[in-house]
């Protein structure tokens, strides 16, 4: 099981979700194989930053092609999934070590409500998916006239 760390004051709502994820991902996850044969799990590592105006989501995917990866955007809900696949052993090779994990992956992301889900965007580089979410403008307050007599809708 991953160690937590000790939340510091500057950290933000993403940290806090990563470190915890963490901890889903090593105890739920399959262990990992010690022996010859990989297991058939593939939990990409990813960062989450946030800017001014955006948050990014990079993953890493070595391996993989883009047509390969999926993203998607339901609901407030950001998802990346995608398959790494296993390569095929010649009967006649020795594999004296298989370390590389392959299989079908998703890793989903909570969207925070000030997001402009429609303006996401994503690259494929170098083994790297780089997905970028924008920051909705803050909402304005406006004044309300308060009127002193029944009248417009509130005659009806």
């Amino acid at each position: 099981m991953g160690n937590l760390t000790a939340r510091r004051p500057q950290q933000s709502i993403w940290d806090f979700m990563s470190e915890m994820e963490r901890v889903f991902d090593d105890t739920w996850a399959p262990a990992r194989a010690t022996s010859t044969l990989a297991t058939e799990s593939f939990v990409p590592r990813v960062d989450v930053r946030e800017g001014k105006d955006h948050y990014l989501i990079a993953a890493d995917l070595p391996g993989l092609n883009r047509n390969q990866i999926k993203v998607e955007c339901h609901q407030g809900r950001l998802s990346i999934s995608g398959e790494r696949s296993k390569e095929v052993k010649a009967d006649n090779e020795q594999w004296h070590r298989v370390e590389r994990t392959f299989g079908r992956f998703e890793r989903t992301f909570q969207l925070p409500v000030d997001v402009k889900e429609e303006q996401i965007q994503a690259r494929f580089e170098d083994g790297v998916l780089e997905v970028f979410v924008p920051k909705a403008q803050a909402a304005q307050a406006r004044t309300i006239s308060i009127e002193g007599e029944k009248k417009g809708l509130f005659s009806k």
